[in-house]
């Protein structure tokens, strides 16, 4: 995009973590801001921290899992807003443990809100970004979504699904003034580990409160940071993370070596 001051954003999951981080990062580089989770108080301190900034910030609690509560969401936003220029579909959730253990329940919650609710981001906010001036999408991956991981095999899926999804549309808007880049963080130092289901999400939990953390894992803000250049300079690709680097690396030069991955990651994990 040639600018971002004066324009609309429209961030799901902006309630904490990378959403929060990049409704600020957005709102400094000088957009209004449409909060969105469904989270209320979460949404409303994020607003508040945009506010701050000077910008304008409403808030939208919003299931992205809903597909008729998305197209309402963007008429608000539009309605509250006159008009929308960049979407970030951030809302996700995860899992960690054996793919055999794992409840089919819980595989439909992570496809629900991880691939439905960027397909749902997308068809609603679509027409309102063809009428402005310019526009731009940001899905999130993440780094399974370069390189399915074990233990992550479910999770793998969805990040993947968005992958191949925010590639095509990319293809498909080439023409248009829409820009469209696909994120792919690796381990971020967010909460989204609090809410995560599986046989390993307790041990994937306390990754964070770990002595390893920090060296670990990325804070919100390094990913935001990217995620504007992303959109400021239309890039298709935005990798994040030193995990992610290595794990683009391994997918790029050594395709269909996913089994060396996992002989790897099972020793270190001590999984048979």
């Amino acid at each position: 995009m040639r600018t971002l001051v004066d324009r609309v954003a429209v961030v799901t999951g902006a309630g904490g973590g990378i959403g929060r981080a990049t409704s600020l990062a957005l709102a400094g580089r000088g957009c209004d801001v449409a909060v969105v989770d469904i989270r209320p108080e979460a949404a409303e301190q994020t607003a508040s921290m945009v506010s701050a900034l000077g910008r304008r910030a409403t808030v939208h609690v919003v299931d992205v899992r809903d597909a008729d509560a998305v197209q309402s969401l963007a008429a608000d936003v539009v309605d509250q807003h006159g008009a929308c220029h960049v979407l970030v579909n951030n809302a996700g959730v995860t899992s960690a443990g054996s793919f055999e253990a794992e409840p089919l329940g819980d595989i439909e919650w992570l496809m629900d809100i991880n691939v439905w609710g960027v397909v749902n981001g997308c068809r609603a906010f679509l027409p309102e970004l063809r009428r402005a001036e310019e526009g731009h999408i940001v899905n999130l991956s993440s780094m399974v979504g370069l390189l399915g991981l074990p233990h992550n095999v479910s999770y793998s899926l969805t990040k993947g699904a968005v992958r191949s999804f925010t590639e095509g549309l990319r293809s498909e808007l080439i023409t248009s003034s829409i820009g469209v880049t696909a994120v792919f963080p690796g381990a971020i130092d967010t909460d989204i580990t609090s809410a995560a289901r599986g046989t390993e999400a307790e041990r994937l939990a306390g990754l964070g409160g770990s002595r390893l953390g920090p060296k670990l894992l990325t804070s919100p803000e390094t990913v935001a940071s990217r995620i504007v250049a992303g959109i400021e300079r239309n890039r298709a690709r935005v990798v994040v993370g030193p995990d992610a680097h290595a794990v683009n690396v391994v997918a790029r030069l050594l395709p269909g070596r996913s089994g060396l991955v996992g002989r790897i990651t099972n020793r270190l994990l001590g999984s048979s």
